[in-house]
């Protein structure tokens, strides 16, 4: 009873009393999983009150009386990393992965220390905390990938799909309000440069959306749309996008996939930070030609690899950066004419903006090309992955 009258007050936000209640409670138990579960709520409560550290106390004496609780170990491991200690969090995470393999609490938690130790500059714990996460947890993508992100394997050309898609997964629910806070300005950045390319808006377009997310570029361009279909990896990100209302065809696909299925289909491709989960951009690059129309177009952002050095680059994000002549190489190579590559701010990272570029290109009317010359683009080195249509 004391137990139901503390979640009460703490859903009435009575704070105070919640804590009290559950003291209470805690006083008179005698079973010790009963015991664990009222510290685990208790600590909840706190964290939900914005009180990280009390709430660490609250998960430390649950996991002291149940000390193999997976979700208060990844309960431990967010407390810690709010109360800025990612190294002890990602301690917690490991530690939660360790009693439950392939646990998703624990890799979430691992995920989310990894790269609050990298926001602070921390890349050599980082590192070593991802070395143990990989040595747990050998099939992971996740982990692998962001071994390769902080040095510890050779880079991949482009981010495993099973990892993409267990990303997005996770963060659907919280994607545009988190993007919201950091100044997000991609889907805009397409927009206009769409608008500068191709002019007024007259709904006669067919255009595909690369990467689309929940849909916030496809609500941008729909105004130029006849057809608009959208492709991801993310079913949870899918479903928030038929919910946004703008698309004719949300499609589960490889990007790659996507566009080597429907040649010549379409008059603009667009893609705002979804090719920075790819190194090589020439695959995509011929893929995207080859579903142009002629005189069709491609507009995408994509990360600025700042020191100019190389085409592109691996960076601790686990997101790929790319320079400017890498962009206009790839797209002559593709067949690619009219390109314009801008520097731009694409959002805020720990208050401080990252550097992209705004990248658009035509298929010539007429011409020579991979396209034009009528060559199927290779598939490179990902198998071609396209399943499951939802209307929109």
């Amino acid at each position: 009873m004391l137990h139901l009258r503390a979640v009460a007050a703490h859903l009435r936000r009575d704070d105070a009393a919640a804590e009290r209640l559950v003291a209470e409670a805690i006083s008179v138990a005698t079973d010790p999983v009963v015991l664990a579960s009222l510290h685990n709520d208790l600590g909840n409560m706190r964290l939900e009150a914005g009180d990280p550290a009390a709430a660490i106390a609250a998960y430390e004496s649950s996991l002291a009386v149940h000390p193999t609780d997976v979700p208060t170990w990844a309960n431990l491991a967010t407390a810690l990393r709010l109360a800025r200690d990612p190294a002890r969090a990602g301690e917690a995470g490991l530690r939660a992965l360790e009693l439950e393999p392939m646990s998703s609490l624990g890799r979430g938690a691992l995920t989310a220390a990894v790269l609050a130790l990298t926001a602070d500059g921390a890349e050599a714990r980082a590192l070593e905390l991802v070395r143990r996460w990989v040595r747990v947890d050998p099939d992971h993508p996740g982990a692998r990938h962001r071994l390769a992100a902080l040095g510890g394997l050779p880079p991949p050309d482009r981010a495993p799909d099973d990892y993409v898609e267990t990303l997005f997964d996770a963060t659907a629910e919280a994607f545009d309000p988190h993007l919201a806070g950091l100044g997000y300005r991609a889907p805009e950045l397409v927009a206009d440069r769409v608008a500068a390319v191709l002019g007024r808006p007259a709904g006669e377009l067919d255009v595909a959306d690369l990467g689309c997310g929940t849909g916030l570029v496809g609500a941008l361009v729909r105004p130029w749309a006849r057809t608009l279909s959208g492709c991801d990896l993310s079913v949870n990100m899918l479903r928030l996008a038929q919910v946004r209302g703008c698309y004719d065809v949300l499609q589960r696909a490889e990007l790659g996939a996507f566009l080597r299925a429907e040649p010549t289909a379409y008059d603009l491709v667009v893609g705002a930070d979804t090719l920075c989960y790819l190194g090589d951009l020439g695959p995509t690059t011929t893929a995207a030609a080859w579903s142009l129309r002629p005189g069709g177009v491609l507009v995408a952002t994509v990360e600025r690899l700042v020191d100019g050095v190389g085409d592109w680059r691996l960076t601790s994000s686990g997101r790929y950066a790319h320079g400017e002549e890498y962009l206009r190489s790839v797209s002559a190579v593709a067949g690619l004419g009219d390109v314009e590559v801008t520097p731009v701010h694409l959002r805020l990272e720990a208050g401080v903006p990252v550097e992209g570029l705004l990248w658009s290109a035509r298929r010539p009317v007429t011409g020579s090309g991979p396209t034009a010359a009528g060559e199927r683009p290779a598939q490179g080195a990902t198998t071609a992955r396209a399943e499951g249509r939802m209307g929109g």
